[in-house]
């Protein structure tokens, strides 16, 4: 059953790295050729590179403050919405795991995305630690998917996640609106089919990668994020590595196809060693079982036959003994020797 064993764990090891491959994770540096890239690429075109500081948001500050209450300054998140002619939203409308309503305070213990304890869409439980935040969504959308990143790096993708579900202003920059939404997705709406919205417009529903119309609540589009803090995010994560190997091309969200597909191929994989083990031991014991047989065949009891097997190990045993009493006498350094006199102790020690 050795061999068996050993080519399971070969393979199942074979599993565990495949998706991890060169093939699939590469260098920040060569998936993405600057910021700008990396910030309209990854996110499948939910933010757009605005080199106007005044016009882009960004997605940390520090807030002051105690716990739940702002301080005198303002979200400057607030400002660049307000610079761009529209109004700070009263409520959450992006809808995943964000709160339904308007924002809220959050209590002391709100720590990890801190800049919004004051004015929260998300809820505490959501972003209570860059793991919670990085497994949240499934297998497949984790920043760290070719493996752990430095801390420089993984600092922005927990920045980007308290923005994308803290901040109330992503509101203002959802993919499809309220109304596609329910249209789309209302009972026996066929993938991809003309429908009239509420304020009688007409619309075709977008097909989606996953199969189904495509209308969701979560997904931004476009929204103007500061060139200086994708540059730096750039920076930062220049020699980590991320997914970006063919059906990929960096993309966070077509990646997760990718993984997925490999996730089920290795699921395969995986059981078709464990059946080829399954099988192997059986024909390891059936043999076993025969070669009893034959030797009680032969007129030896198994007592017996355990019995020459124990003596012939202290054989072995005995064997290895000499061999090593030899090496010890040809090194000079005898495992015996000959104790001195008692009373040459006495004089040695006088």
């Amino acid at each position: 059953m050795r061999q068996p064993l050993t080519l399971s764990v070969l393979g199942l090891a074979t599993v565990a790295n495949a998706w991890t491959a060169d093939a699939n994770c590469k260098k920040f540096n060569t998936i993405y050729t600057d910021g700008k890239n990396l910030l309209e690429t990854m996110w499948g075109g939910a933010f757009t590179y605005e080199t106007d500081p005044a016009l882009g948001y960004t997605m940390w500050w520090t807030e002051g403050g105690a716990a739940g209450t702002a301080d005198a300054h303002d979200n400057p998140n607030d400002l660049i919405t307000q610079a761009l002619g529209m109004t700070v939203p009263d409520t959450c409308d992006v809808a995943y795991f964000h709160k339904v309503g308007p924002p809220t305070p959050e209590g002391p213990t709100f720590t990890e995305c801190h800049p919004w304890h004051a004015n929260a869409c998300c809820h505490e439980a959501t972003v209570v630690t860059p793991k919670k935040m990085n497994e949240g969504y499934g297998s497949g959308y984790e920043w760290d998917r070719c493996g752990p990143l430095s801390q420089a790096c993984e600092r922005f993708f927990v920045e980007e996640a308290c923005m994308y579900e803290c901040e109330v202003n992503t509101g203002l920059y959802r993919k499809y609106t309220d109304a596609q939404h329910a249209a789309c997705s209302a009972d026996g709406v066929a993938d991809g089919a003309a429908v009239t919205l509420s304020d009688g417009t007409a619309y075709t529903c977008t097909v989606g990668a996953w199969g189904g119309n495509d209308e969701n609540r979560w997904q931004l589009l476009n929204m103007p994020i500061k060139a200086s803090y994708a540059d730096a995010w750039f920076r930062a994560c220049a020699n980590d590595l991320f997914p970006g190997g063919e059906g990929c091309d960096g993309d966070m969200f077509a990646c997760a196809g990718t993984y997925h597909a490999q996730l089920a191929a290795d699921t395969a994989l995986a059981a078709e060693l464990a059946a080829n083990e399954t099988a192997a031991a059986a024909f390891d014991l059936a043999a076993e079982k025969k070669l009893l047989e034959d030797e009680k065949n032969k007129g030896l009891e198994v007592w017996a036959i355990a019995l020459i097997i124990i003596l012939s190990l202290l054989g072995l045993i005995c064997c290895i003994g000499v061999v090593l009493l030899i090496m010890k006498e040809k090194q000079g350094k005898p495992l015996f020797v000959t104790m001195p006199a008692d009373n040459d102790v006495q004089m040695s020690k006088a």
